[in-house]
C-alpha cells in the first residue's frame, strides 16, 4: 500500500515538473505559464518526488526504500513518457488522480500500521 503510494507522489511530482517546462505547457496546463507559477510547479513536483521518498523510506527502511524509490521514478517517468506525446489530457487527468489517492492511501497505511501496534 505505501509502496503504491510512493509510485503516486513520484508520478504526480514528475508531472507537476514536466508542466513546469515551457514545451509542455500548452498541452498540460492550456496556456503559458507565468515565472512564479512555473517555480510553484517544480517546488510541487520536488515536494512531490521527496514524499515518495519518504514513503518508499517508511515501507521498506532506508537500504530497500531508496532502491525502491529509484524504480518508482523511473516507473513513473516511463509513464508519463509514454503518455505525454500521445495524451495529454489522460496524463493531466492521471496526475491529478495521482495527487489525490496517494495522501489516502499514506493515511490508511498509518491507520493499518498504528492500530497493529
Amino acid at each position: 500500500m505505501i509502496a503504491l503510494a510512493a509510485l503516486l507522489f513520484a508520478f504526480a511530482g514528475l508531472a507537476a515538473i514536466c508542466a513546469a517546462m515551457a514545451k509542455h505547457q500548452p498541452e498540460l496546463a492550456g496556456r503559458k505559464l507565468i515565472a512564479w507559477e512555473q517555480r510553484a510547479l517544480r517546488l510541487t513536483g520536488a515536494g512531490g518526488l521527496a514524499l515518495a521518498f519518504a514513503c518508499a523510506v517508511a515501507g521498506q527502511g532506508f537500504g530497500f526504500g531508496a532502491v525502491l524509490w529509484t524504480g518508482d521514478v523511473m516507473l513513473a517517468a516511463l509513464a508519463l513518457t509514454l503518455l505525454l506525446p500521445y495524451r495529454p489530457t489522460a496524463a493531466r487527468r492521471a496526475a491529478a488522480g495521482a495527487a489525490y489517492f496517494a495522501p489516502l492511501l499514506v493515511a490508511a497505511w498509518l491507520v493499518l500500521t498504528l492500530t497493529s501496534l
